[in-house]
């Protein structure tokens, strides 16, 4: 008999061996519950920080491509500016190599005249043909007529006061020119 009672008892250990199993699986159980909910909270914080650093990068290269583009609108525009004020140079060494009688002093000067259109040819800045082309209000600035015997010439630049310059699409400076009528 002392068999079946140490049977019992056994049975009753394990009884009470596994309800406490059950409350130790039970904890586990209410501890996973909240470290899951845990983690999906830091997992929704991190998608969270991961959008926000993700439209901070595009803010950013959205200001940089800005600056770089207003930087280089800046710079084109002190370009501009400052051809505008050396351009009327041009026009008097052109008036200059005209009217010097030194042969020496026309020949320096045409020489000075060369190199300064050769530096405005780096910047980009280009000569508008007038004489002898069609007069257009975007480039050229009439401020004469003159009557014309050929009806293929009304309309045509037949003489240039102020030669015209354009960088690229935008003009400097108008062409200063006499049209046929």
């Amino acid at each position: 008999m002392p068999e079946e009672k140490n049977e019992s008892s056994a049975v009753e250990l394990s009884r009470e061996e596994f309800a406490a199993i059950q409350n130790q699986v039970a904890a586990l159980t209410q501890q996973l519950a909240i470290a899951q909910s845990i983690a999906a909270k830091a997992q929704q914080r991190t998608e969270e920080m991961t959008n926000l650093v993700n439209r901070l990068q595009a803010d950013f290269d959205n200001y940089r491509k800005r600056t770089n583009e207003n930087s280089k609108k800046l710079k084109d525009e002190g370009m501009i500016e400052v051809i505008e004020r050396l351009i009327p140079l041009l026009d008097t060494m052109r008036q200059g190599i005209a009217i010097i009688n030194d042969e020496k002093v026309a020949e320096g000067l045409k020489m000075v005249y060369k190199q300064f259109n050769e530096m405005l040819s780096s910047f980009g800045v280009t000569e508008i043909q007038a004489l002898g082309e069609q007069f257009d209000p975007n480039l050229h600035n009439a401020v004469m007529q003159v009557k014309v015997k050929d009806s293929e010439h009304v309309n045509v630049i037949v003489e240039v006061f102020n030669k015209g310059y354009r960088m690229g699409d935008r003009i400097i400076r108008h062409s200063v020119v006499k049209v046929g009528k």
